[in-house]
């Protein structure tokens, strides 16, 4: 097992900082709150505020998928849905083809209509793909939308339960009543009681304090205090990203580049507005940062720097993402991002 690079517990109300640099000068600063939890919810690594109240987006899609693979389980189907089905259930993708044809392979299996989406369509975010799509199709479809795995997956679950596929993103629908309860045991709050709204894809978007997003994210682990077919779920879900992480998101993606290289020893999962989910299933401890500013390259950054704290193996491949140079449009290089020296000292 790897070993820490700095003695833990780290607690501090200091935020963990990511500097932009220009020519060695500061030209930009975010600041990034971080938890690094246990199962118990013991602190190992807590900088900046850890009561802040923040909304993880689809950072909790693992969370979120644990009541479909639950439901296998029990049926006895667990193999009916392949690796590559159960990551992208867990994705934000880029709406590569062998994303779009994976939902729709989904949804026509259980004969649901692609219509039955209500996510909405969107080119994809990102830039090669979209110029690719732009060529060759006249407009997006739901399939295309980047949460198009997550809705599969509920309509899915709604089907194999028997409950009417309608409304089946409406907080009152038994489906999300049941997503709704296992968050609230994984992260041990109510989590009704902080606020609520609607996710970008249409879905429910909950908050709660940042410590307990992160304790869920520890239990994910499959952590023995799970009822048995709960961490049965959870460890079926971490194999699947591990052996498919290509679903989770696509090319030029953080997300799948680092259970790429991390497989079954570390899953990560993005978030919108600067968030950044993780489970380090060894360790039995579970991460969750959000930067204040909401920019994805500041959530990355502190992604690689708790990491790499933890010891874990570095991989040059991911250097892009957690220490990237800055160049100008001929290729020149400018400046560098770089973090807090409490977390990344070289």
């Amino acid at each position: 097992m790897q070993k820490p690079l700095i003695s833990l517990p780290l607690i501090s109300s200091t935020p963990l900082e990511i500097e932009v640099r220009r020519a060695g000068a500061r030209e930009s600063l975010h600041l990034v709150d971080i938890v690094l939890c246990d199962a118990e919810g013991r602190l190992i690594l807590a900088l900046g505020n850890e009561e802040a109240e923040i909304f993880p987006r689809s950072a909790i899609k693992p969370l979120q998928a644990i009541p479909l693979i639950e439901k296998l389980l029990r049926d006895g189907k667990a193999d009916i849905f392949s690796d590559e089905e159960i990551s992208f259930i867990c994705a934000s993708h880029n709406g590569e083809p062998h994303h779009v044809t994976c939902a729709r392979s989904l949804l026509n299996r259980f004969s649901i209509d692609e219509e039955a989406l209500i996510c909405g369509a969107h080119w994809s975010l990102d830039t090669d793909i979209l110029i690719e799509q732009v060529r060759s199709l006249a407009h997006p479809t739901r399939a295309h939308n980047n949460c198009s795995g997550k809705h599969s997956g509920m309509l899915v679950l709604a089907h194999l339960e028997g409950l009417p596929l309608a409304d089946y993103h409406h907080l009152s629908h038994p489906i999300q009543q049941n997503i709704l309860g296992v968050l609230e045991m994984m992260i041990g709050r109510d989590i009704l009681s902080f606020t609520h709204g609607i996710d970008g894809c249409g879905a429910p978007a909950y908050s709660a304090p940042l410590g307990n997003w992160a304790r869920g994210l520890a239990l994910f682990t499959g952590d023995d205090s799970l009822p048995e077919i709960r961490r049965q779920a959870c460890q079926r879900i971490t194999r699947a990203i591990a052996a498919a992480p290509h679903m989770m998101a696509g090319q030029n993606r953080a997300c799948s580049a680092v259970n790429q290289c991390y497989g079954t020893e570390i899953t990560v999962k993005t978030g919108a507005e600067g968030v950044f989910a993780a489970a380090f299933h060894e360790l039995g401890l579970g991460l969750m940062l959000k930067a204040r500013d909401g920019h994805k390259r500041a959530a990355e950054a502190a992604l690689g720097a708790v990491i790499h704290t933890l010891g874990y193996p570095h991989h040059p491949e991911l250097d892009r993402f957690f220490r990237p140079i800055l160049k100008n449009w001929e290729g020149v290089e400018v400046g560098d991002i770089r973090c807090d020296p409490r977390l990344w000292t070289c």
